[in-house]
């Protein structure tokens, strides 16, 4: 394993900062977390990805990562 397969960097996920293995896809991020993509939307750095984006959008240090879940609920009294 070479050191740039180890290499970490830091990132603000929903406002947290987390280490992650520098160039790691936010499709692993997700996978990681056990979030299923489909419940969930990825900001990057203030941009909305698109779904097919996450496999190709690698993240770097100081990256800012938000997950917006999207939640059922009742009706409003």
């Amino acid at each position: 394993m070479s050191s740039a397969d180890s290499e970490t960097v830091r990132i603000l996920l929903n406002g947290k900062p987390q280490a992650v293995r520098a160039g790691l896809s936010v499709a692993d991020l997700l996978l990681k977390w056990k979030i299923r993509p489909e419940l969930v939307t990825v900001e990057l750095n203030g941009t909305i990805l698109q779904k097919l984006d996450y496999e190709t959008a690698e993240l770097r240090q100081g990256d800012k990562v938000e997950f917006v879940f999207y939640m059922g609920g009742g009706a409003w009294a």
